[in-house]
C-alpha cells in the first residue's frame, strides 16, 4: 500500500506568499508522522478566529476531504497577514498548567498553530489522551527548535511522509455548520492564539 503524504491547501483569499505557508506548515509537522494529513489554510472571517485550528479525529462531511486523507487540520488566518502587534504573549485559556508563549511575528504564531494541531495528530495517532497542555508545550518546544535552527531559513526536511501541495486551492466561501457542542469545543480550541 503506497504511503500517502500530507496535502497542504491554501485559499485564494489570503494574500500572502502560498509558498510561504505551506513551508511553515511542514516545518511546524517537524517530529510528526504527517502522513495521510491534509491541511487546509483558511481565511478567518472574524477577528477573534484569526490564528486558530482545529484537528480532526473522524473527517467532517464538510469540507470534503482528499479520499485519501485520514486526519484533517483546519487553520484560520487573516486574509493579510501583518506583523503587527508583535511580539505577543498569550497562554491556552482555562489551562493553568499551559506555559506561556511568546511570539515575536506572524510567521512564529503560525509555526506555534501548525506545531500545536500537528500534536493532536500524533495523539489521535499513538491513541493518547487528547490534552491542550500538551499540545502547547509541544507547541513550544517547535517553535523555540525552529527559531535555534535559523527560523525562516529552516529546512522542512525532517517532516514525516511526503508533502503534496493541493493541486486545486481553496475556494472563498463558507463550508457548513457544526453541531453546537463540537462548535463550542472548536472555539475554545481557537482561542488558544488570541
Amino acid at each position: 500500500m503506497e504511503r500517502e503524504g500530507i496535502r497542504i491547501a491554501v485559499s485564494e483569499e489570503i494574500r500572502a506568499d502560498h509558498h510561504e505557508l505551506r513551508r511553515l506548515v511542514q516545518e511546524g509537522f517537524l517530529g510528526v508522522n504527517a502522513s495521510g494529513v491534509e491541511v487546509r489554510v483558511e481565511r478567518a472571517h472574524r477577528s477573534w478566529d484569526a490564528f486558530t485550528g482545529r484537528a480532526y479525529f473522524e473527517l467532517p462531511r464538510r469540507p470534503r476531504p482528499h479520499p485519501a486523507t485520514r486526519f484533517l487540520v483546519r487553520l484560520k488566518v487573516p486574509s493579510v497577514l501583518r506583523n503587527r502587534g508583535y511580539p505577543k504573549s498569550y497562554r491556552y485559556p482555562r489551562r493553568k498548567t499551559a506555559p506561556s508563549i511568546t511570539v515575536d511575528d506572524w510567521r512564529e504564531r503560525f509555526i506555534a498553530l501548525v506545531a500545536h494541531e500537528a500534536c493532536h495528530v500524533r495523539q489521535f495517532r499513538e491513541g493518547s489522551r487528547r490534552s491542550e497542555v500538551a499540545a502547547e508545550r509541544w507547541a513550544s518546544s517547535i517553535l523555540r527548535d525552529w527559531r535555534a535552527g535559523g527560523g525562516s531559513e529552516q529546512p522542512a526536511s525532517r517532516v514525516t511522509g511526503d508533502v503534496t501541495a493541493a493541486i486545486m486551492p481553496i475556494r472563498g466561501g463558507r463550508s457548513g455548520q457544526e453541531d453546537g457542542s463540537a462548535a463550542a469545543a472548536f472555539w475554545w480550541e481557537q482561542m488558544s492564539l488570541l
